[in-house]
């Protein structure tokens, strides 16, 4: 979670935004990241004025697989990986992935801005630059 944080509290800085509002991610069923842990821990760890009131989104990936003997792609049911078809072995074509896949920002009004950590929104001091 710490990672995402600072993946999207990057990509605020490098567009000079001064909050989050919304955090979109894609979770599959074999990523090992369970979705209702996962917002739990965004809503404590995302306490940074300038990610705190974010809404994190949730987009679940099925988990499908591809039969090898059969060519028939179909999602998996039970995590069983067999091809329900042909009972053929199957290779897995979607459902590990835990992406990010957007983040949406905003500027903030005059009064939150003069409220705001300068620490929490100064980003060179946040994030380090290559020499």
């Amino acid at each position: 979670m710490k990672t995402l944080l600072r993946q999207v509290d990057s990509i605020r800085c490098e567009h000079n935004a001064d909050r989050v509002t919304e955090v979109r991610v894609e979770v599959g069923p074999l990523s090992g990241v369970e979705p209702m842990l996962l917002s739990s821990a965004f809503a404590l760890l995302a306490s940074e004025q300038t990610v705190a009131g974010a809404r994190l989104v949730i987009d679940k990936v099925p988990l499908l697989a591809h039969c090898e003997a059969c060519d028939k792609e179909f999602e998996v049911n039970g995590f069983v990986f067999r091809c329900p078809t042909c009972r053929g072995n199957v290779k897995t074509i979607s459902g590990d992935e835990f992406h990010l896949l957007s983040v949406s920002l905003s500027e903030a009004n005059a009064e939150f801005r003069d409220s705001l950590d300068p620490s929490s929104h100064n980003c060179s001091d946040t994030h380090e630059t290559a020499s």
